[in-house]
């Protein structure tokens, strides 16, 4: 171990830190910081007067310190953070101070500490307020702008008193701390052309709305809110004496599987981490549409376990697709060898597969041939800067449309797909 986190962990080191971050406002630490400077300059006291500014400013803080220990500040603090965002988009939210009998306050400040937990560091603004509530209530605009998708820990807001001066702060009153989703970034499809299909689903999908091309009747259940008239049972209700639904099994549908190819290299640079990101937008920026849709979609995301859900037709909601992309992580090892036994278990009942890939090379192109030959049809994005290890436009007309773009490109890209032609098409996109 080296010196620094030695010296980082000494009593008096994590004391001097924990009244940096926690006792002393923003004009606190530069007055401080001042205070520093003039002692080291002020050493000299025959040759130089700057001890006088050294005694100025040690003199403040030390008069700011004895109302350091005054009691909590007597008033309520609710910040009601956001529990979801997405990658990019600023959220506004406010923190309200009350006091209990509507009594004016003064001298109080706000901090949000910076986030225990999370990818990168997040921009809030303002970190640090002070707070006057002259008539027992104040309010303070916050704005949370998170840079990259993850899961993130927030410490929670604290509420203090300052002296007259504003430089050091009692004991707060504190709140719990709190996790937050940042969703990866992703852009509204008015369509998606991809080929379609139905296939017999043993068993059906009873969670299902009831839009496929043929139901059986399966028995009867409890009258739910929302349930159509269409459906009552109505010689059970009249034997029952309360509403009974018909249920039915649907067996015959379209279900898709959009494929995630989350495989990085262990030192992966910058280009490669952003393919990865921009691979997670097109995956969110499908599941967005296809979750309102009347398609099954399976999402599946190779990494270091397969992750997996089920969307549309009443299943699930868009949320719990985001939730899983949110905290994905890149696996190390080529995924296919994990995801592929998942998939082929399956084939019998998907109709289309849509892979979203970061590289195109024989493994991804082998294995999307394998799927091609169950009879299931395809249609790949690539999502890569520069050009892919293999010229993906040597594929055959086989394996369906073909679309590539670099990460920069995702948005115009994804929104130009919209309206792309089917599988009929040849492959469309740039390599770089």
């Amino acid at each position: 171990m080296g010196w620094a986190p030695r010296l980082r962990r000494a009593p008096i080191t994590r004391t001097l830190i924990s009244i940096w971050e926690n006792r002393l406002t923003a004009r606190g630490r530069y007055l401080f910081a001042a205070t520093t400077v003039f002692a080291m300059l002020g050493l000299d006291t025959g040759a130089r007067k700057i001890y006088i500014l050294f005694s100025v400013c040690a003199g403040l803080l030390l008069v700011a310190m004895v109302f350091a220990f005054r009691r909590r500040p007597r008033a309520g603090l609710l910040c009601a953070l956001p529990d979801r965002a997405t990658a990019g988009t600023p959220v506004r939210f406010s923190a309200r101070v009350e006091t209990p009998d509507g009594a004016p306050a003064a001298d109080l400040y706000l901090t949000l500490p910076r986030e225990r937990e999370g990818p990168v560091p997040l921009t809030l603004e303002p970190r640090e307020a002070f707070v006057d509530a002259p008539k027992g209530r104040a309010e303070v605009p916050l704005e949370l702008t998170p840079a990259r998708r993850g899961r993130y820990v927030l410490s929670g807001a604290r509420l203090r008193r300052t002296d007259p001066l504003g430089l050091m702060t009692s004991r707060p009153v504190r709140l719990p701390d709190q996790t937050l989703l940042v969703y990866p970034r992703f852009y509204p499809m008015a369509d998606f052309a991809i080929p379609l299909g139905r296939r017999y689903q043993p068993g059906g999908i009873p969670l299902s709305s009831s839009t496929g091309d043929a139901i059986e009747f399966i028995g009867t259940r409890d009258y739910r809110e929302g349930d159509p008239v269409k459906n009552i049972h109505w010689r059970s209700w009249a034997r029952r004496g309360q509403p009974v639904v018909k249920e039915y099994q649907e067996e015959y549908f379209c279900r898709i599987a959009i494929i995630l190819d989350t495989f990085l290299p262990k030192k992966a640079d910058p280009a490669e981490l952003a393919g990865f990101e921009g691979a997670v937008s097109v995956v969110a920026s499908i599941a967005d549409l296809f979750s309102r849709s009347e398609y099954i979609v399976d999402i599946l995301a190779a990494g270091p376990d397969v992750y997996e859900v089920s969307a549309g037709r009443s299943l699930a909601y868009l949320d719990n697709i985001l939730d899983v992309l949110a905290c994905l992580e890149p696996c190390y090892e080529p995924p296919f060898a994990t995801i592929g036994p998942s998939l082929f278990d399956r084939l019998a009942q998907l109709t289309t597969v849509v892979a979203v890939l970061q590289d195109w090379d024989p493994v991804r192109e082998a294995f999307l041939r394998r799927v091609t030959t169950s009879g299931v049809a395809v249609r790949a994005l690539i999502v890569h800067e520069g050009a892919t290890t293999v010229d993906w436009r040597t594929a055959g007309d086989e394996l369906g449309e073909i679309q590539a773009m670099t990460p920069g490109e995702v948005e115009s890209a994804i929104t130009t797909a919209s309206g792309a032609s089917g599988p009929s098409g040849r492959a469309s996109g740039t390599a770089r």
